[in-house]
């Protein structure tokens, strides 16, 4: 009986092999509802963690891996979940080509996103961007990422408008795209794991984007592709990775649809240290057992039920956050003592009064002390190098801070070290001295030694001492000579939402 209801469940009419996997599965709901009533008890003041469901749609080699896509969207609809779909640029236009519209209609009640033009084709994202000249990088990045987009919105019927997310393959964290990426209008960027996790917050801000930290197993998260390959005691894995999720305001789930029928990645089975097969002599990567991929896709639909019926979730997406989203509040004068105050006991992002990032401080301190009644938090940069502060205390006149504001460009990265009456100061130095001013209406401010950027490690673990030469599908020439260092060098975008 387990196997028939699972079958009126899920509308499967597998033969009786399936039997077990589909009692494991029943056992494991009966379980589920058991604890419902000390969830709900448990949950009744505390706002429900929103959890979102993220697919990095990238494989083009074989039209057979997109019906992994067609079972997915259509299970996601009928269950009433809209899902992100981050679509390599070049894999909607193989949808084209092979007349695809079964994938475009089940696609259509879910959001769609980017994931690069080409993905792991070389040269890819990090490895045009690794150049010193920022502009140029950008100029790259940019002629590759509209046409990408343009590829999508084309064979999707969206408008370019209607991109509600970015991924990038891999560990492909370029700090360039980043900034390209939120200049498009894309509200949000999925993926970067560890990267951006810091253990209190599903979501940050970086580089002018929100970012949305995917779920991950070995940190307190679960990849939707466990379910191939289940645990031996299923039920009490699951239940301790919601426990530690259900901590975070938000959670991403995501997977890659075509690992449901085929056994590997393409690029890994195509392109790796080993074997580097050049892009138009790929071979499609082998296909999973057809039971098994039923398999995944029955346990994958009662992982999705199962988060439905938890109350301390709620299933959400892109449009609905971006729509709910706070209004930033203005920084005027009379935030000044608090945010210096925030600021010299850590340079970190200021969560009291409001939600300010440090380049937002270090704006407002210029803009105010050129007489601005207000600064309203924008477009903000970071460093294109490490910044450096003075070694000994100094004195500075509050005329030539001033003076230094008038100078200063708060449209492009922001200076590493700033000329005040003949003294150069770091950004820091200059940003804590002109809010003392501005505090104490002080003539003349004492310059200390201190950090320019801020902690790395504390803010960003998974950031401190990351990089990506040697990695993944990079060409044996990429060196990852600026892109890490730099991504680090952002930390004053670092916000939380």
């Amino acid at each position: 009986m387990p196997h028939m209801l699972a079958n009126q469940m899920f509308g499967c009419n597998r033969k009786s092999e399936a039997s077990s996997i589909y009692y494991g599965i029943i056992q494991g709901m009966k379980t589920h509802t058991a604890l419902l009533a000390a969830l709900l008890a448990a949950s009744a003041t505390a706002a429900p963690t929103q959890a979102l469901f993220f697919f990095d749609t990238e494989e083009y080699t074989d039209p057979k891996s997109s019906d992994a896509i067609v079972s997915i969207a259509n299970m996601l609809s009928e269950e009433g979940v809209r899902g992100h779909f981050a679509f390599v640029g070049y894999l909607a236009k193989k949808l084209v080509d092979w007349r695809r519209t079964d994938v475009m209609d089940a696609l259509k009640p879910h959001l769609i996103g980017t994931q690069t033009l080409y993905h792991s084709l070389h040269p890819n994202i990090n490895e045009k961007t690794d150049i010193a000249d920022f502009d140029e990088a950008y100029r790259l990045a940019a002629a590759d990422e509209w046409l990408g987009i343009g590829m999508i919105a084309a064979a999707l019927g969206r408008e370019a408008n209607e991109i509600m997310c970015a991924v990038m393959p891999g560990p492909s964290h370029s700090y360039v795209a980043f900034y390209l990426y939120a200049d498009m209008g894309i509200p949000f960027f999925g993926g970067c794991g560890p990267v951006f996790r810091d253990g209190r917050h599903g979501q940050i801000w970086y580089c002018n984007q929100r970012h949305l930290p995917y779920s991950a197993e070995g940190a307190g998260g679960i990849h939707l592709e466990h379910f191939m390959y289940p645990a031996k005691d299923e039920e009490a894995w699951i239940a301790k990775q919601l426990d530690n999720i259900a901590k975070l305001d938000t959670v991403t789930f995501y997977m890659h649809p075509h690992m449901a029928i085929k056994a590997k990645h393409p690029d890994g089975f195509n392109w790796d240290k080993r074997n580097m097969t050049p892009y138009g002599k790929w071979v499609a990567p082998p296909n999973r057992d057809p039971l098994k991929t039923a398999e995944y896709y029955v346990r994958l639909r009662c992982f999705v039920r199962r988060l439905k019926t938890d109350p301390r979730f709620e299933i959400t997406d892109c449009q609905h956050l971006l729509a709910t989203q706070k209004p930033r509040v203005a920084i005027t004068r009379a935030e000044v003592p608090a945010i210096r105050a925030a600021l010299l006991k850590s340079l970190a992002p200021v969560e009291s009064p409001a939600s300010w990032c440090v380049a937002d401080c270090f704006q407002a301190a210029v803009k105010l002390l050129r007489d601005e009644k207000e600064h309203r938090p924008g477009k903000v940069y970071g460093f294109l190098e490490m910044p450096s502060g003075v070694s000994a205390p100094v004195k500075v006149k509050a005329a030539a801070l001033r003076e230094a504001a008038r100078k200063i460009s708060l449209k492009r990265f922001l200076p590493t070290s700033i000329d005040v009456g003949g003294v150069n100061i770091g950004p820091a130095d200059f940003m804590l001295a002109a809010l003392e001013v501005l505090k104490s209406g002080a003539d003349e401010v004492t310059v200390e030694p201190r950090g320019q950027l801020g902690d790395v490690k504390a803010l960003m673990p998974g950031l401190d001492g990351y990089t990506t030469k040697g990695k993944w599908r990079y060409m044996p020439s990429y060196e990852d000579r600026y892109l890490s260092d730099r991504l680090r060098y952002q930390l004053w975008t670092l916000r939380y939402e």
